[in-house]
């Protein structure tokens, strides 16, 4: 992975070794201008350098050997970065903590500056003697790279691999299914009845599995129906939870094994039930068997049908013969092909561009996600050598290694900035629910989110991304949630990632404890494997690691042990995450050695209840989302002077001041499903930079402080399922004068107890405003005349909010004419029976 992106880490380089944070006054000058001297003489090769790497052995070599010192380098400019930034705090904070000066002032500034310059000088001369065989390649200096822009393919929906393949060519397939599955029970029969579905990766036996599960047959025939995907492992606990978190939304986080097996008994007890297992890949007959008398506490009459790719998982699981998913026909093939590639009937214009695409299916070999991915990579292109170079690419005769050749050629179209994103994703486990917000904060923590534009928002740029590469199919099974999405990678995609970043992500299961001295991230799928064998064997290959996600639960002897040592070996590291529970309480104090600490997630982890006291050392921690269990967030986290992110669960019932209000830096605040708090920090104007604010699930909440009116630059308020709100506490307080705010969307949902929106907040939105929306929100009585003024609003809708429908009736309604200035108007009652819109 490193090697195909030396080009963007010099690049990146060059910024931070100009940057101020990194220029200030340590007496490095000198040496920081050397050092940016030699990257720009580097940098103006490289481009060549990576073109033809793949021809040449000696340059991959090169190239690899380059990007190890560029990673040192990183390095030691980050830490003088976190260096400025611990400064920064002591001088902020003069004399009110004493600890805090006491843990700052143990780092001395002369001898800072003396290591610095000695690994920089270090980091130079070898640098140089890189530098000096760039002249044996005959590489061609190019001084002006341009920066590629997507255009946005503003007219295509967010599409995905089950919205394209659906059924074309699948209708007699997915009628047999669902004939099997509503069969009525006889006696005999076996119980549950189990009915595999097995075809090779790619060919849409998930697509298939979907459309049945929708079907209305279905879903008329079953009591019940629940959907798991398994992927490559089958950990009993996990995939008991996802089944009850199916039936049930409740994700169940904190239940030992045993009463996960009695929800889920409860939950099947005497319903007739669909199970969809999805991509099913275990071989070991144990596990199922763990699994199926649990399953058989159903009706009888209760089905389950398994997608595989394997025949031996088919013979395991099935009480029936297995449906083998057929291969698509040529006709079926050319017309999921056409419709990724072309828009409705554009295809009729092109005829020179039809004859190359036929020859490109030709080659995807019937197999559906294949065609879906280069047919949509192509869409919009009409120039025929950028499809011929498709169709001629040397990845179709590539030896056989279990990635698809058109999956290959569909990731070089992609600009570098993507690719690394794209890569980054196979740090997570197959079946990995992203979270768009989330993902982009831990693609920023790695430094891949770019603009040249400075007044943007990183955070936008990270989404822009994201939706990118839903367009292009590189992530499937996209679901628009109220203030973000979810998405997740197609297996073959994730294998596809996994094989190109091979060289720098290790995955550490019961069957590979190895980790090379290239690894920069950790992918931890057993963690006594790490724990007992990755950590004493290599000791030498871990300071170099950046990223480690826990993708199973830190339990078992010696797991807070081999955690702590995690936490002292990795010094570099600049994302953690754990994905699933813990047999501690608190994060060791030891994290807050983790200078160089980006982003830290455990919203996975239920019995985290507790932060060390030493979180106020991460100086550099960017975005933090904490779990479930957490009583409290300490007053000490306004230390951490670089959050930009938070997402925020706690049983504390009101959140005080002096802690939170205190991050200048913070641009998303997440609140989310707090019950026992009423109260929100009454010093939020200390928040200058936050620019989207999102408060849900908050059933305990009881006003909003006036200080939310001193946001001025939020950009998106969202505030959704807080059922004692009354927003009118917000008009309460006397305002000296009026703010104007920067409000572009505002979004109340599922405030029952509200009877008036807030005029202060919606008068202060005057020029801004573009977007309302206000959803079962029963007892608000009127709109305000404030909304006549919103001149700026393209857009209201108004749903499930019966007093406000009466009175915003077209023409007649008391409301009418404060709204009839707005484009688009959307008005729905509970039985939608009535609705008015522009």
């Amino acid at each position: 992975m490193a090697e195909a992106f030396a080009t963007d880490t010099t690049k990146s380089l060059l910024r931070k070794v100009g940057s101020s944070a990194v220029r200030s006054a340590w007496g490095l000058e000198a040496d920081l201008s050397r050092l940016e001297e030699r990257l720009s003489a580097i940098n103006t090769v490289l481009s060549d350098a990576e073109k033809i790497q793949s021809k040449n052995d000696k340059i991959l070599l090169w190239l690899h050997n380059l990007i190890e010192v560029l990673y040192d380098a990183e390095d030691a400019l980050d830490e003088i970065e976190c260096e400025t930034l611990r400064r920064k705090v002591v001088k902020t904070t003069g004399s009110t903590s004493r600890k805090v000066r006491r843990f700052f002032s143990s780092s001395s500034m002369i001898a800072f500056r003396l290591r610095m310059g000695h690994k920089i000088k270090n980091i130079m001369e070898r640098l140089a003697e890189i530098s000096s065989l760039k002249s044996n390649f005959n590489l061609n200096e190019q001084t002006n790279y341009g920066s590629h822009v997507l255009h946005e393919e503003k007219d295509i929906l967010y599409r995905s691999f089950e919205s394209f393949s659906g059924l074309i060519g699948r209708d007699e397939e997915k009628e047999r299914i669902i004939n099997l599955l509503v069969e009525p029970f006889r006696d005999g029969d076996a119980h549950p009845f189990v009915l595999p579905m097995v075809g090779m990766g790619g060919l849409g036996k998930t697509a298939l599995a979907k459309s049945v599960y929708d079907d209305e047959i279905v879903n008329n025939h079953f009591e019940l129906k629940m959907v798991a995907c398994v992927s490559d492992g089958f950990a009993f606990k996990k995939v008991t939870r996802k089944i009850i978190k199916s039936a049930t939304g409740e994700t169940c986080v904190d239940l030992d094994e045993g009463e996960l097996n009695r929800k889920l008994e409860t939950i099947l007890n005497g319903r007739k039930y669909l199970l969809v297992l999805d991509d099913l890949w275990n071989e070991d007959a144990q596990q199922w068997l763990l699994l199926k008398p649990l399953l058989s506490k159903g009706a009888f009459g209760s089905k389950i049908l398994v997608t595989t790719r394997s025949e031996h998982v088919a013979v395991i699981v099935g009480t029936v013969a297995a449906h083998n998913l057929s291969l698509l026909g040529q006709e079926h093939c050319l017309s999921l092909f056409y419709s990724c590639a072309f828009k409705e009937r554009q295809g009729e214009l092109y005829p020179h561009l039809v004859q190359i695409g036929n020859d490109i299916v030709e080659k995807c070999k019937q197999i559906p996600l294949a065609l879906i991915n280069l047919g949509t990579q192509l869409c919009g292109k009409i120039d025929d050598q950028e499809w011929k170079t498709v169709r001629d690419s040397d990845k179709w005769e590539e030896k056989e290694d279990g990635i698809l050749p058109a999956l290959k050629i569909s990731y070089q179209l992609l600009p570098n900035h993507l690719k690394r994103c794209f890569l980054y994703c196979s740090i997570f486990p197959k079946d990995y629910q992203f979270i768009d917000l989330i993902l982009v904060q831990f693609w920023m923590a790695h430094g891949l989110v770019k603009s040249s534009n400075p007044n943007e928002n990183l955070e936008d740029v990270g989404l822009r991304y994201v939706h990118e590469l839903i367009l292009k199919c590189f992530f499937q099974d996209y679901v628009g949630l109220t203030f973000s999405a979810s998405f997740k990678m197609h297996d073959l995609m994730h294998d596809l990632a996994s094989s190109l970043a091979r060289n720098e992500c290790s995955i550490i299961s019961s069957q590979n404890h190895q980790i090379s001295k290239t690894s920069r991230h950790l992918s931890v799928l057993d963690s006594n494997s790490l724990f007992d064998q990755t950590l004493p064997k290599y000791p030498h290959k871990l300071h170099h690691v950046r990223s480690i996600v826990f993708a199973t639960s830190l339990e078992g002897l010696g797991c807070k042990a081999g955690f702590e040592k995690c936490l002292s070996e990795f010094k570099h590291l600049r994302s953690l995450e754990l994905m699933d529970d813990s047999e501690f309480e608190a994060f060791p104090e030891r994290v807050g050695a983790l200078k160089h600490l980006r982003y830290l997630n455990f919203a996975g982890n239920a019995k985290m209840k507790r932060l060390p006291k030493s979180i106020f050392k991460l100086q550099s921690l960017q975005a933090m989302v904490v779990g479930v269990g957490l009583e409290e967030l300490p007053k000490d986290v306004r230390y951490m002077i670089s959050l930009g992110f938070l997402f925020l669960v706690t049983e504390q019932k009101r959140l005080p001041e002096g802690g939170i209000g205190c991050l200048e830096c913070l641009q998303t605040l997440v609140i989310s499903y707090c019950e026992n708090l009423e109260n929100l920090c009454e010093d939020m104007q200390g928040l200058k930079s936050l620019q989207k604010l999102y408060i849900c699930g908050c059933k305990s909440l009881i006003s909003l402080p006036g200080s939310m009116k001193c946001l001025t630059a939020l950009k998106e308020l969202f505030i959704g399922d807080c059922e004692k709100l009354d927003m009118m506490t917000l008009d309460e307080e006397k305002e000296r004068e009026t703010q104007r705010l920067s409000l572009q969307i505002v979004a109340f949902g599922g405030l029952p107890a509200t009877q008036a929106l807030p005029k202060q907040l919606l008068h202060g939105c005057t020029n801004s405003l573009e977007r309302f929306m206000i959803v079962d929100c029963p007892n608000i009585i009127e709109l305000p005349e404030c909304i006549s003024n919103l001149k700026k609003l393209q857009n209201l809708q108004i749903v499930r909010c019966p007093r406000l429908r009466k009175r915003c009736q077209r023409e007649t309604g008391e409301d009418w004419p404060k709204i009839s200035h707005i484009p688009e108007i959307y008005v729905e009652s509970d039985d939608s029976s009535e609705e008015t819109s522009d």
